[in-house]
């Protein structure tokens, strides 16, 4: 007999709340906001885990593409602000 867990459940788009996901390994566009030299900076994460929302196209990291988007984002943040050693 099945059960039902977290794991288990299909995700749900949080732009339209469509059920129709699949998943993709692309590109994932990070906009940046914040002090001065960040502001209009846009960073390119590659090979990305992400659900795609076949209604409206929007696109939403899983657990382990959302892990990857905030690594490399915290390391584009130290390269822009010189932090880099």
């Amino acid at each position: 007999m099945g059960r039902t867990t977290t794991k288990a459940r299909t995700p749900t788009c949080s732009n339209c709340a469509g059920t129709a996901l699949i998943r993709r390994i692309t590109t994932y566009p990070v906009r940046l906001t914040g002090p001065a030299p960040l502001t209009g900076k846009e960073i390119h994460v590659h090979r990305v885990a992400l659900h795609e929302c076949q209604p409206c196209g929007h696109l939403m990291p899983t657990p382990a593409g959302q892990a990857k988007v905030a690594r490399c984002v915290q390391r584009g943040i130290d390269l822009f602000l010189g932090r880099l050693r």
